[in-house]
């Protein structure tokens, strides 16, 4: 899943920025926000399967009736 890659990668670039022997605060900022970026696109990624998975459970009749 392509969403899930992305934030991996932005916490891999994260980790590196913090970790960096000199510390660059602009580069930390933007790795933060990528994070945050990557996570919101995650999440939204996810709720569209939930989403798509009930309204197929809905449209189904349930059984017996």
């Amino acid at each position: 899943m392509a969403a899930l890659r992305e934030l991996r990668i932005a916490r891999a670039n994260l980790a590196a920025a913090q970790q960096a022997s000199r510390f660059d605060e602009a580069a930390v900022k933007d790795a933060m926000a990528e994070v945050r970026t990557a996570t919101t696109n995650l999440q939204a990624t996810m709720q569209d399967y939930l989403f798509t998975a009930l309204k197929n459970v809905k449209a189904k009749p349930a059984a017996g009736s």
